[in-house]
């Protein structure tokens, strides 16, 4: 599909719901269209390094993938994958038009207010909603498949010395100072992976690498009394077969990065209690690591998206791309 015939799915209100609201979210790899009742995602017919949507038929084997994989932990929203015709984006219906020219994820539209980024935004976010939510994904990650292979050390590195994509632009916008906090964290990586790649692949060996969700943060959760985790990771099984630290470690990310790190203490605690995990040296230094990888990711993902905005780098993005600079050596020296 395109994004004409997108517009034409909502202007037509091909697909079920009251469309008194109707909203269009663009990612760069699918687009999502909220209804009064409900959201529709539609993937894009792109093909990258990671993700492979360039025929319909693998648009369709991800959809059937996301729904069963999101229904592990937000069963309720996750509800079907329904077809998109021709007619259903035409100007006029008629008998040629029933052919299938795309998938769509049918979920049950949740209530915004309880997204939990606005949450802490808003400082709602409570100790009783924290505990909640560590039990409810330490028992996720208890029931999940244990993925029993080693995990590829040099890929780990790969992916946290691919900040440097972004260096030139970094310095122009933020300083060879937060160049420099960049080149030390990244040296500070190569060191840890090098000396401790027998300990984080005996993680793997004692059943620490699961078939997580991959994108733990803040954004993908409501926060209702039973908290709602959405949008996991389908279009790639290495990014979620991660060791559950990896997979928490977005979550504290984003926790200080709202200034609450009282919150992430106390998520850390009780998921330990609940995982069985020892919070042993070794143990508090790897989700340190992790901790820096996932704010590493994130500055990289904040400059790329600063550098092809409109305008270049508003200072918001570049002050949210430092902060996550800071929090990455912060981090890195608790190694």
């Amino acid at each position: 599909m395109d994004i004409n015939q997108i517009h034409a799915l909502i202007n037509n209100r091909s697909l079920p719901g009251k469309y008194d609201n109707a909203s269009l979210t663009e990612t760069h790899i699918s687009w999502i269209i909220l209804t009064d009742d409900f959201a529709y995602k539609i993937k894009r017919p792109v093909s990258y390094s990671f993700v492979d949507f360039s025929s319909l038929k693998k648009r369709n084997y991800f959809c059937q993938k996301e729904i069963a994989l999101n229904k592990r932990l937000a069963p309720e929203m996750y509800l079907k994958v329904l077809p998109v015709t021709v007619g259903m984006v035409a100007a006029e219906k008629g008998k040629d038009h029933e052919g299938i020219i795309d998938f769509a994820v049918q979920m049950k539209r949740m209530d915004n207010s309880r997204e939990m980024d606005k949450m802490l935004g808003r400082n709602e976010v409570t100790k009783g909603g924290i505990d909640r939510l560590a039990k409810k994904i330490a028992d996720f990650h208890n029931r999940v498949d244990v993925i029993d292979k080693p995990f590829d050390i040099d890929n780990i590195q790969e992916t946290y010395s691919d900040i440097e994509t972004v260096a030139p632009y970094l310095k122009k916008k933020a300083g060879e100072e937060m160049l420099n906090k960049v080149t030390g964290c990244i040296d500070t990586s190569n060191h840890f992976l090098k000396e401790n790649a027998a300990f984080i692949n005996e993680r793997a060996a004692e059943g620490f690498r699961r078939d997580c969700h991959g994108d733990l943060n803040s954004h993908n959760i409501f926060l209702y009394p039973d908290p709602v985790i959405f949008d996991c990771i389908e279009f790639n099984d290495e990014f979620r077969h991660i060791d559950v630290l990896y997979d928490i470690a977005f979550l504290y990310v984003d926790l200080d990065f709202f200034g609450r790190k009282n919150l992430g203490e106390r998520f850390c605690k009780i998921y330990f209690q609940h995982m069985g995990i020892r919070n042993d040296s070794f143990t508090e230094r790897l989700l340190s690591y992790y901790k820096s990888l996932r704010a590493n990711i994130r500055a990289k993902v904040t400059l790329i998206g600063a550098k092809n905005s409109d305008t270049n780098g508003s200072k918001e993005e570049i002050d949210d791309a430092k902060k996550y600079i800071e929090l990455m050596t912060k981090y890195s020296m608790r190694i």
